[in-house]
C-alpha cells in the first residue's frame, strides 16, 4: 500500500513573501502603464473634434460669417463666457475657407459696444492638431486674458487656417493670417456679446506678423471695423532676417522645416525636395509636422537638424521661395500707433530686425514705440511687457495720445 505525503503548508513568512513580490510587480505594472499614458499626453496634442470639420461645400456667406459656436464651460476666466467658434474666412489664393477661433467675453455685456482685442498667437505648427482653441485650456495661450476681461473687452483669438480646420496652415502667408484675425472680430459681432466696431490688435512672433499685416490691411480688408492700435512682442518683421537667424540653431530648424513644408502644400508651384536634401526629406517633415503645443514630442521624433544641415540651397536666392519671403514680410504702411515689445537677448527673433524696422516706419512717418527689454529672451518677453502692452491697449480706447519713441 502506498502512502502520500501531506503537503507541507506554507509558512507565513514565505507566504508574505510571495503576496509582497505579486504586490510589487502589479505596482511596477501600473507605474509603468500610468506613466506610458502620461507620456502619450505631453507628447500627443488633441485631436479637433467634429466641430472643426465645416460642410462641403462651405455656407454661403461674407467673410466672418459665423458658421456655428459652441460655449466654453471649463478653465474660464473669472466673470467670463466664452465660446469656439468656425467661421468663413480667406484663404492664399482667395478663396473661401473655413477657420476656428475662440471668443472670450465679460459675463455682463454692458450697455455700450465693448472694445475688441483681436489676440494673434506665436507658431504653434502647422497641422490641425496643433492648434489651441480645442485645447483643453485654451485661454493659457492668451496672455494677460483676465486684466483684459476685467478691463471690459471682448477678445476674439483666431487658430489662423489649418490649425483646428483640415489642411495645412498656411504658415507666415501674411494676407492670410490678417483676414484671420479681422474675420474673427466679424465672429464676435454675431454672439451675444455685445462687441463693437472699435479694435486693438495684438500678436506675439508670428502673431506679430499677423499683427502687423493686420494693420496693413484692415482698412481694405473690413472698411467697417476700426482699428485704434497694433501691438506686438517679439515680432517677425523682416523674415529673411529671421530665417538667416536661425541657420545655426534647432529652432531655426524648425521654423524653417515648417514654412518650407506648409509652402510646399498650399503654393501649387512649390516643391519642398527644390530646398531640401534627399537624404533629410523624411526627417524635415517629421519635424515639421511636429507641434510646438507639445514640446517634449520632439524627444521623440529622432535627430533634429539645422537648417544647415538640410537645406540644399539657399532659399533666399532662388525662386519660388524668394518671392514668398519678400511678398509677405509686412512692409506696408500702418496709419494707426505701433507697439513693439522685443528682448534684447532674443535667439529666436533678432532684436536688430525690430530696431530696423521701428526706424524705417519712424522715417516714413508712422507712430512707433519701441520697447525695449534687456537680457530678455523670446517667449519670456510676452509676460514682461503684457501688462504694459494691456496699458498701451486701454490708451487707444480711451483717446490718449500715443507715446513714440521716434527720434530717440
Amino acid at each position: 500500500m502506498s502512502t502520500v505525503s501531506p503537503q507541507a503548508e506554507p509558512s507565513p513568512s514565505s507566504w508574505f513573501r510571495r503576496s509582497w513580490v505579486r504586490w510589487l510587480l502589479l505596482a511596477l505594472v501600473a507605474v509603468i502603464v500610468i506613466a506610458g499614458l502620461l507620456f502619450w499626453r505631453v507628447t500627443t496634442p488633441p485631436t479637433p473634434t467634429d466641430f472643426y470639420t465645416p460642410a462641403s461645400p462651405l455656407p454661403a456667406g461674407v467673410p466672418g460669417t459665423l458658421i456655428r459656436s459652441e460655449p466654453i464651460t471649463t478653465n474660464l476666466p473669472k466673470n467670463a463666457v466664452a465660446w469656439r467658434v468656425l467661421y468663413l474666412s480667406t484663404g492664399v489664393l482667395g478663396e473661401q475657407i473655413a477657420v476656428s477661433g475662440v471668443v472670450i467675453a465679460p459675463k455682463d455685456k454692458g450697455t455700450a459696444p465693448r472694445p475688441v482685442v483681436a489676440w494673434a498667437h506665436g507658431t504653434i505648427g502647422v497641422l490641425p492638431e496643433c492648434g489651441t482653441s480645442h485645447a483643453p485650456d485654451p485661454f493659457k495661450y492668451i496672455p494677460e486674458l483676465q486684466l483684459m476681461i476685467d478691463d471690459g473687452f471682448v477678445v476674439a483669438a483666431t487658430d489662423y487656417p489649418g490649425l483646428g480646420t483640415p489642411g495645412t496652415h498656411p504658415y507666415l502667408v501674411g494676407p492670410v493670417e490678417a483676414a484671420s484675425v479681422l474675420d474673427s472680430i466679424r465672429a464676435a459681432h454675431q454672439l451675444d456679446v455685445n462687441a463693437g466696431n472699435r479694435f486693438v490688435v495684438w500678436g506675439h512672433s508670428q502673431g506679430g506678423h499677423a499683427a502687423l499685416w493686420t494693420g496693413q490691411n484692415a482698412f481694405s480688408y473690413a472698411p467697417e471695423l476700426k482699428l485704434l492700435g497694433v501691438a506686438t512682442a517679439a515680432p517677425a518683421t523682416d523674415l529673411e532676417a529671421v530665417f538667416k537667424f536661425g541657420l545655426d540653431k534647432l529652432s531655426g530648424g524648425i521654423l524653417t522645416a515648417e514654412a518650407v513644408y506648409a509652402w510646399s502644400k498650399i503654393y501649387p508651384a512649390v516643391d519642398i525636395a527644390q530646398v531640401v536634401k534627399p537624404e533629410t526629406l523624411s526627417q524635415v517633415e517629421k519635424i515639421a509636422k511636429t507641434c510646438i503645443t507639445t514640446p517634449a514630442a520632439f524627444l521623440i521624433i529622432g535627430e533634429k537638424l539645422l537648417p544647415t544641415q538640410f537645406l540644399a540651397v539657399d532659399p533666399f536666392t532662388v525662386e519660388p521661395y524668394r518671392t514668398i519671403i519678400i511678398s509677405n514680410t509686412p512692409r506696408g504702411p500702418i496709419d494707426v500707433p505701433i507697439l513693439i515689445a522685443h528682448g534684447t537677448a532674443d535667439t529666436i527673433i533678432p532684436f536688430d530686425s525690430s530696431v530696423a524696422d521701428a526706424k524705417r516706419r519712424c522715417a516714413e512717418g508712422e507712430s512707433v514705440q519701441l520697447m525695449r527689454y534687456p537680457g530678455e529672451d523670446h517667449n519670456p518677453v510676452i509676460v514682461s511687457s503684457g501688462v504694459a502692452t494691456v496699458g498701451w491697449i486701454q490708451d487707444r480706447f480711451a483717446g490718449r495720445s500715443a507715446g513714440s519713441t521716434c527720434g530717440q
